[in-house]
């Protein structure tokens, strides 16, 4: 490589991680943190680093072996030197997010140049369940950075004639494989050999395989992941019959975890999840597609990006056990294709010739901008309680955004004209951005699913003998608000696993139990469900005294004793007395 192409190869990668960090990094700990997957990530990781075993995960103080541990150990990282809070626990989300773009960026620079790269990975980044998902404390954002990583080394190792760089891609797409392995299972490494094996029996690349048996690879791919589940093995008798059983056989192949959707599931995901590309991803595949079975050598890497995407939309599809996110690992590979079927456009500064990207989008975005200020009229859905309840907090940036989608349908509409598909492009991209931007500040003020601000209420007035509870439901974001593990009433919530191992009574509790834990002289704070303390006040309360704290619309904490402040005022803002549950102001 030239040192001018280097050069030019640098400012790339420094001009996608500028605008990715600030894009991602925008409003990133505002939001408060959410449950119950935020809350989930972050409490595991909470407790590993504060009992320093970080082989046998739990929740809320019970063993959780649902997924394995390098996510886990990345968040323990952060919380050993930084506070918990909704910025530093989605800081990795984030850092993933940006690997992502980095590599899809550096694929389409070692294929198409330079402005593809660059496109690849702004399209990317840009694209709304990815640009999500970076900013938000799950597992997917993982896997998926990891096994990006394997298959595009994967493909770098297949189409470098240098051997020696042949064998080292090949070495760290294992070693990457072994990430994706312990973020979320052995997805990470089925799926990676599906897309290549297919790629080398379509192709006849049977040379490929040697390649891939390298035995120096094989044994980093071994020592990376392999220790880990020896050493849960080791420590939990059930774990391999659970893990590799429950959460692998059984989730794929039946609906154990109640998450089955029809075949065509991800269809709707796909076409919303690439707002606002969405459009070309026609263009992309069509253009990449060689046009007989005898040309398809030279179409190697497109192949491979192409059958990266059907393999892992076809495994998922076809799965009993579906959630949007699963399918964020084809976001990569249609960017780049993306990118390399608009890089000459933008490079000649051609016409707008690419019919089903622009007027989707215009169509598309054109509603909403005309659906957002109408549907924030209408009554009916003016009365759902996120909305309503938040309404005058989030009105003007719910018109923000209508306006911006607006501007941008207007702008691929009339900017053509006159700059070609540059304008289209430039009214897409910044349409994303700025639109996306404004649907993270609504985020931040609504956080429907949070308890944090019931949590700072009651805060000040726990001690170290304080039970706090977690009444008929489990509040996975709470034990993080609190930074204790808190009891959970009649919920068994995620805890089945872990009660058939230990004794949890302590943590998990039935009513009566619970009850006669409340009526003692020790100081309980509970939180319930908004709905279960309605129920109360049309049928009745418990026969117990109820100090209510503080309420939203989502959930009502509790006291069983007259809370006072330094001044001896109460705290209660509602007494419930036992008997005929009537309310005393």
């Amino acid at each position: 490589m030239s040192g001018q192409a280097r050069r030019a190869r640098g400012w790339a990668f420094l001009l996608v991680t500028l605008f990715c960090v600030l894009y991602f990094g925008f409003e990133l700990g505002s939001r408060s943190i959410s449950s119950p997957d935020e809350g989930r990530y972050i409490e595991i990781p909470r407790e590993m680093a504060l009992s320093n075993d970080y082989v046998l995960p739990r929740l809320n103080g019970v063993l959780y072996f649902e997924k394995p541990p390098l996510f886990y150990w990345l968040q323990a990282l952060t919380i050993e030197v930084l506070p918990i809070n909704g910025w530093t626990m989605r800081l990795w989300p984030a850092l993933l997010g940006l690997g992502g773009c980095l590599f899809a960026c550096w694929a389409g620079l070692r294929f198409y140049g330079r402005t593809a790269g660059i496109a690849a990975g702004g399209i990317l980044a840009t694209t709304l369940l990815y640009y999500g998902l970076a900013r938000f404390v799950v597992l997917d954002m993982a896997v998926t950075a990891f096994m990006n990583a394997a298959l595009f080394f994967y493909l770098f190792a297949a189409e470098t004639e240098d051997e020696r760089k042949s064998k080292n891609f090949v070495r760290w797409g294992h070693a990457a494989a072994a990430g994706a392995v312990l973020c979320k299972g052995l997805i990470g490494l089925v799926l990676p050999a599906l897309v290549v094996l297919v790629w080398i029996v379509l192709l006849g690349r049977w040379a490929f395989i040697k390649r891939l048996f390298n035995p120096i690879a094989l044994a980093i791919f071994i020592v990376l992941a392999v220790p880990w589940h020896v050493a849960a093995a080791m420590g939990n008798k059930d774990f391999l019959w659970f893990y590799f059983v429950h959460e692998h056989l059984l989730r794929f192949t039946t609906t154990v975890h109640q998450r089955y959707q029809p075949p065509y599931y991800f269809l709707p995901v796909l076409i919303a999840g690439f707002l606002p590309w969405t459009g070309y991803i026609w263009h992309g595949l069509r253009r990449a597609w060689p046009k007989s079975w005898g040309q398809r050598q030279d179409h190697a890497v497109e192949l491979f990006l192409i059958i990266w995407v059907a393999v892992i939309f076809g495994f998922f599809s076809i799965s009993d056990s579906k959630l949007p996110t699963y399918i964020l690992p084809v976001f990569a590979p249609l960017a780049v294709l993306t990118g390399r079927m608009l890089a000459p456009c933008i490079d000649e500064a051609r016409p707008d010739d690419l019919p089903a990207g622009r007027f989707f989008f215009i169509w598309l975005f054109g509603l909403a901008a005309i659906a957002l200020p109408v549907a924030s009229q209408v009554p009916a859905l003016r009365a759902i309680p996120d909305v309503s309840v938040h309404w005058m907090d989030i009105r003007l940036w719910v018109f923000a955004m209508a306006a911006v989608f607006g501007a941008g349908a207007l702008g691929a509409f009339f900017l053509p004209r006159r700059f070609g598909v540059r304008g289209t492009l430039a009214s897409i991209f910044l349409t994303a951005v700025l639109g996306w931007s404004v649907v993270s500040v609504i985020g931040a003020r609504i956080s429907p699913n949070s308890v944090g601000k019931l949590a700072d209420a009651i805060r000040p007035y726990m001690d170290d003998n304080t039970v706090v509870a977690s009444y008929d439901t489990f509040f996975y974001d709470l034990p993080v608000d609190l930074d204790r593990k808190v009891v959970v009433v009649d919920n068994m919530a995620e805890f089945g696993f872990g009660a058939t191992q230990e004794d949890i009574s302590a943590i998990v509790m039935p009513y009566d139990k619970y009850w006669l834990l409340w009526t003692s002289k020790r100081h309980v704070l509970m939180l319930t469900r908004r709905a279960r303390y309605d129920s109360w006040q049309k049928e009745g309360f418990p026969a117990i005294s109820l100090c209510v704290m503080a309420e939203t619309d989502r959930a009502v904490a509790f006291a069983n004793w007259d809370v006072k402040d330094a001044q001896g005022a109460s705290r209660c803002i509602r007494k419930i007395k036992a008997g005929p549950h009537d309310l005393a102001e």
